[in-house]
């Protein structure tokens, strides 16, 4: 009974103390007014190591002992001042979040400012429950920090968790920011081997080896004023009476590949978007154009790394 009035006033505190984290638009500075501060496990045994020497001291008379126990509280004092300078002022200047795919990790740059002269030394900065990122920050530095990508679409950034143990470790203060910020999640990557494919990857045609780079051996035909040294085929001329030129044509460019959501039959809907982000990130490391066919929008045919993000955002961004 006693364990649960306990777990439930520490919930309705950690909950009391995330609203009132900072949040909204940057800059966040991290606000005297909203650091809270506690003893670790070994500032406690070092307070009680403080009481048990002003206790003997008392017992005894001895002022040597006084002395220490008065030192080692001035120490305590200097420690949980130190704790709460390193991260008062602090400021979170600029937040830059990579794409990930449905059940990796998404990836933020937090990118820190300090107006302080000294720098903050051993913060650790995590999102949510996430392991921290322990660093020092002078002027400006940024963090990279971790969070699970969840479902497809829009993923609201995690609550910042920034603590400092800061100099001795006899004082853990910490403070939480909460920005408004969000991250595009990719569909998952899934499905199976297809036709397409096949033909992406028959799309690169064999050259002749006799052939210029880009070019497609057509034939051979007499040679006329005008044409180059380069062009002669001097192994099957020495065959003839006179020069042999190779023609050539400008290879054959393949229809684009076309992806369409319609063409996967009575798939469930994430699994045909996992699908057809396989093919275009396949479609996207291989020579040729692509197309991609959702029920609202058409795009391409195209190729190159604009149009593979424009195509996964897309995905990311069906209903």
């Amino acid at each position: 009974m006693a364990r649960r009035v306990v777990d439930r006033l520490v919930a309705r505190g950690a909950a009391s103390i995330a609203r009132r984290a900072p949040r909204g638009a940057l800059p966040l500075r991290v606000s005297p007014r909203r650091l809270y501060i506690l003893p670790t496990r070994f500032g406690g045994v070092f307070a009680l190591l403080m009481i048990g020497l002003l206790v003997g001291a008392t017992n005894y008379g001895n002022n040597l002992a006084f002395a220490l126990a008065f030192w080692l509280g001035a120490i305590a004092l200097v420690s949980m001042h130190r704790a709460h300078r390193n991260l008062s002022g602090l400021s979170l200047a600029d937040i830059h979040a990579e794409p990930a795919h449905a059940g990796d990790q998404l990836t933020w740059r937090l990118t820190w400012a300090s107006k302080a002269s000294r720098p903050r030394r051993r913060l650790a900065i995590a999102l949510a429950d996430a392991r921290p990122v322990v660093c020092d920050i002078g002027a400006s530095a940024t963090v990279t920090a971790k969070q699970s990508a969840g479902r497809r679409g829009e993923q609201a950034m995690a609550r910042i968790h920034i603590e400092s143990r800061y100099p001795l470790g006899l004082f853990r203060c910490w403070a939480y920011l909460a920005p408004r910020h969000s991250a595009l999640v990719y569909p998952s990557v899934a499905g199976t081997t297809t036709a397409h494919d096949t033909a992406d990857a028959g799309r690169e045609r064999t050259r002749p080896a006799s052939v210029m780079p880009g070019e497609f051996f057509r034939g051979h035909r007499r040679y006329r004023d005008g044409d180059t040294w380069a062009q002669i085929d001097w192994k099957h001329s020495a065959r003839r009476d006179h020069w042999l030129v190779r023609e050539s044509e400008p290879p054959v460019t393949p229809p684009p590949a076309v992806f369409a959501y319609h063409s996967l039959g009575d798939r469930p809907h994430e699994a045909r978007l996992s699908q057809l982000a396989r093919w275009v990130i396949e479609a996207a490391a291989l020579p040729g154009d692509y197309r991609l066919i959702l029920p609202d929008i058409d795009i391409g045919p195209a190729s190159g790394r604009a149009h593979r993000t424009a195509c996964l955002d897309a995905l990311a961004r069906q209903p």
